[in-house]
């Protein structure tokens, strides 16, 4: 079974255009990430995490225009995935319940790597005009009045 192909045309990839198209469900689901970003036994993943949220934020709050839309929609959807309680192993379990939620991480960077990659170039050359950026942490990623989105 190709999971890949479920996940990208499956009720994930319908979750992150529901959200993509919700600001406030948005807002709602990055609150959840802040939660979740303070769990024990998130190191592993902890930066890509970070990295996607803030990739997120970035594309709706209008700084990074270069994104492809079905890529973030399913990129949103794997958010969606790994801070709800309805996944495959549920969180509630020591250890086990992060393991997928690190695999579906890791899937969605190394699958939208491209994408990802165009990024981290945007912001490369972002912080060539800027001062050095800080290391980012969850409480840097605020969606305060996200501008709505139309998937087209």
């Amino acid at each position: 079974m190709d999971y890949s192909k479920n996940f990208k045309k499956g009720s994930w990839a319908a979750a992150g255009r529901y959200y993509a198209t919700h600001p406030k469900k948005l807002k709602d689901l990055f609150e959840k990430a802040k939660k979740y970003a303070s769990k024990e036994g998130l190191k592993a993943v902890k930066d890509e995490f970070l990295f996607i949220c803030q990739y997120i934020r970035d594309v709706f709050t209008g700084h990074y225009k270069e994104y492809n839309v079905l890529n973030l929609t399913v990129i949103i959807g794997a958010l969606v995935y790994v801070v709800t309680p309805a996944d495959f192993l549920p969180d509630f379990l020591p250890l086990a319940g992060l393991v997928d939620d690190a695999a579906i991480l890791m899937w969605a960077t190394h699958e939208f790597a491209d994408e990802l990659d165009r990024y981290r170039f945007y912001l490369r050359r972002k912080q060539r005009t800027e001062a050095e950026a800080a290391p980012l942490e969850i409480e840097d990623i605020d969606f305060e009045e996200i501008p709505p989105f139309q998937i087209g």
